[in-house]
């Protein structure tokens, strides 16, 4: 039932994602495409009921329910920053996503390797608060991401004249939603890291691992976006790439680095 719910959700936000694009190439937007999201979140959070109530439960440390997570709460802050900026267009991009990370989590799911003793796992205080922080740091981010690449392409389609500029939100609400998620977003992902170090440091492990090393790697791009956006207060073109380019390399380390395998 846990699987079905979650490929359910996935389905949702891939038909959101679609409709979400088809509207964007008529030059006009899908409020069908927000609902579709909502719909998947639904299901999503019925499926972490499931998953909880399984036994053993299965930990949020588990990488799987860990991505399931972030890939919720992707969709659960684009909804929430409707009330902030009216950017119920880009519900595409988040769709795709939010699509794509529940399907790599379903696959996670199937496979998954039982815990020597997951609720031992899930009693540690710091293991808990860093995946919880750095999941919402991680959706936040993404949300930036989303802002960000909305942002060029709606720049791009102003100097072409393309008919997509018309269903693309404005330059102002992209701008406004991107410094949001990206001032909360490395606020948490800052906390993230910091927990991550406590928990490794208190059971007396070595915190320099390929995983936080890729943290710590996003970490020191987003200094860059940070500092053009809430230091010097620079809009425009150059802070959307760093911050695009800022969440590649926070998904290659806590995406990317599991799935090719690499210790963590």
């Amino acid at each position: 039932m846990t699987l079905a719910l979650h490929q359910l959700a996935s389905l949702l936000y891939f038909a959101g994602a679609g409709l979400g694009a088809l509207g964007l190439r008529r030059g006009r937007s899908s409020t069908l495409a927000s609902w579709l999201l909502g719909a998947g979140a639904i299901a999503h959070a019925a499926a972490f009921a499931e998953l909880h109530g399984q036994s053993p439960p299965v930990p949020l440390s588990s990488f799987p329910a860990a991505l399931s997570l972030i890939s919720w709460l992707v969709v659960v802050s684009y909804l929430g920053s409707l009330g902030i900026a009216r950017v119920r267009e880009v519900a595409a991009w988040v769709g795709g996503v939010a699509g794509a990370l529940t399907a790599v989590a379903v696959f996670g799911l199937w496979y998954r390797v039982p815990e020597a003793n997951p609720a031992a796992a899930q009693d540690e205080f710091w293991l808990h608060a860093h995946v919880l922080i750095s999941a919402f740091g991680f959706s936040l981010l993404a949300l930036a991401s989303v802002a960000g690449f909305a942002y060029l392409a709606k720049e791009r389609a102003l100097k072409r004249k393309s008919p997509v500029r018309l269903a693309l939100p404005s330059l102002e609400s992209l701008d406004r939603l991107g410094h949001f998620t990206l001032a909360t977003g490395f606020a948490l992902l800052t906390l993230g890291v910091a927990t991550g170090f406590a928990w490794v440091t208190g059971r007396n492990l070595s915190p320099w691992t390929s995983h936080s090393l890729g943290l710590m790697a996003a970490w020191g791009v987003y200094l860059l976006p940070v500092g053009l956006r809430l230091v010097r207060g620079q809009r425009g073109d150059q802070p959307a790439r760093s911050v695009v380019l800022g969440f590649a390399v926070l998904l290659f380390s806590y995406v990317g680095i599991r799935l090719l395998g690499v210790g963590t």
